[in-house]
């Protein structure tokens, strides 16, 4: 079970001062969507985060290998998983995605999310 050493924390998603975060160019299909995020928790395993993520336009490829939540708060983007769903991400909406899916997001907006990771292994973030 994961513990966390801080008892609680906040950050207005909007105003976090994020870091790069590239992605591997390989990943990337169309454009030069640039990433940053900064992470807000972690547990003290490193498996579970909480953090803001950002992304400008650009089409890639996503591999989940962890379950990941998010709420979007500005942008938008489509993201086409290896089962055939699409999910569309709109600012208010929550999306999940489960671990061992493959991707491709469309990024039409610069995207900026609060989101959730949790994985059986340490994340790298």
């Amino acid at each position: 079970m994961s513990t966390y050493t801080e008892p609680a924390t906040s950050a207005r998603v909007e105003d976090v001062e994020l870091t790069p975060w590239p992605l591997p160019a390989e990943w990337v299909q169309d454009g030069q969507p640039d990433a940053a995020g900064a992470v807000l928790s972690r547990s003290d395993d490193s498996r579970i985060i909480r953090g803001v993520w950002r992304c400008t336009p650009g089409r890639f490829n996503w591999e989940f290998s962890y379950d990941e939540t998010l709420v979007v708060v500005e942008g938008s983007a489509t993201v086409e998983l290896d089962t055939g769903d699409v999910v569309e991400l709109r600012p208010g909406v929550m999306a999940f995605f489960g671990r061992g899916h493959s991707s491709t997001w469309t990024v039409h907006e610069t995207l900026r999310t609060g989101f959730h990771a949790d994985s059986p292994d340490p994340l790298p973030f």
